[in-house]
């Protein structure tokens, strides 16, 4: 029998260039649910060396970063039998109709389009995750 891990026991990867950005959906993401940690990486080259070190429930990938683009991020991580759990969220500011079918062929199912509001992500996060949002 198999119990859902708690909401403090998971780990929130945020994958984003922009540092601004990632600061600003820590922040979303800490006033809306207790996880045990949020960690922010700027490109997919520091993304992958923390996810070698720390097991993440939830990556949330930016789009559009300089090398790796985040679908080629995800694609890589999902070729590892370790991630093929790891719930992800994409979002950008700039996608095209071949990078939303390539990422509903990965399995992408939850897409936040830049500008985005705490409530959207907050809520992509809930529903992807199945838990409740908790107001402090």
């Amino acid at each position: 029998m198999s119990l859902q891990k708690k909401v403090e026991d998971m780990s929130v990867l945020v994958v984003d260039d922009e540092e601004k950005i990632g600061e600003l959906i820590k922040v979303f993401l800490e006033s809306a649910f207790p996880f045990r940690s949020i960690v922010l990486a700027p490109n997919a080259l520091q993304a992958t060396q923390k996810s070698l070190n720390q097991e993440f429930d939830l990556l949330i990938v930016d789009h559009v970063m300089p090398g790796k683009v985040g679908i080629e991020f995800i694609d890589q991580i999902r070729n590892n039998v370790r991630f093929s759990k790891v719930k992800i969220i994409l979002i950008s500011g700039y996608l095209q109709q071949e990078d939303v079918l390539q990422a509903i062929k990965l399995g992408i199912k939850h897409i936040v389009v830049k500008p985005f509001s705490r409530q959207q992500l907050v809520s992509q996060v809930a529903d992807i995750m199945n838990i409740k949002v908790y107001e402090y």
